[in-house]
């Protein structure tokens, strides 16, 4: 999944994946450990495993033990002249990270290769979006992972909450764009999880 995640990246970016393991969170620095509501261990666990990522990135980058809090809005705030975005699912963890000059934000998300169920495809599917040809079953997982990225993006950038009505994806463009205009380059693979990145177009 690593060359998967790797390959959706432009320039600049760099990725990271792990298979989330009992005891991960004990990868969460102090700051981030208190910054984090949850105790459940399973979703601290995989929150760890996501920080665990993020600071072999930003270690890449020169940072060095530098605590990814989590902000009011549940976004991780990331140090200056960095972005970046995080995700996991029941499995797996993923972290994105880039300099400021080389995007100016970013949104990724994880989801297991299954159906959307027909209650939460009726929420997440609108009629501007435009599947394309996707015709594997898993559009509407697909479309609902392309949306979290895409709102992940676009929330550092203009700090609008958004719901999946709000954001209209052509993947035969390879776009999303926000109710209020916000253009975002969106892609996709299953590898075989769904992974989805969103960036400004």
């Amino acid at each position: 999944m690593d060359r998967a995640l790797a390959a959706l990246a432009p320039p600049g970016l760099m990725t990271g994946c792990r298979h989330i393991q009992a005891g991960d969170e004990q990868h969460l620095l102090p700051a981030e450990s208190a910054s984090i509501g949850t105790r459940e261990s399973k979703a601290r666990a995989a929150t760890g495993a996501g920080r665990h990522i993020a600071h072999e990135l930003l270690l890449r980058m020169g940072f060095a033990d530098l605590a990814v809090l989590r902000g009011r809005s549940g976004d991780p705030i990331w140090p200056a002249g960095v972005v970046g975005s995080i995700a996991h699912d029941d499995e797996m963890a993923v972290a994105v990270v880039a300099r400021a000059g080389a995007l100016r934000s970013v949104g990724i998300d994880i989801e297991p290769a299954l159906p959307l169920p027909a209650e939460l495809r009726s929420v997440v599917v609108a009629p501007r979006d435009r599947l394309g040809d996707l015709g594997t079953g898993l559009d509407g997982r697909i479309l609902f992972a392309v949306k979290e990225a895409a709102y992940k993006a676009s929330f550092p950038l203009d700090g609008r909450v958004l719901g999946f009505e709000d954001i209209a994806v052509d993947f035969e463009a390879g776009e999303a764009v926000t109710s209020f205009g916000r253009r975002l380059a969106v892609r996709f693979a299953v590898t075989p999880r769904i992974l989805a990145l969103a960036y400004p177009a």
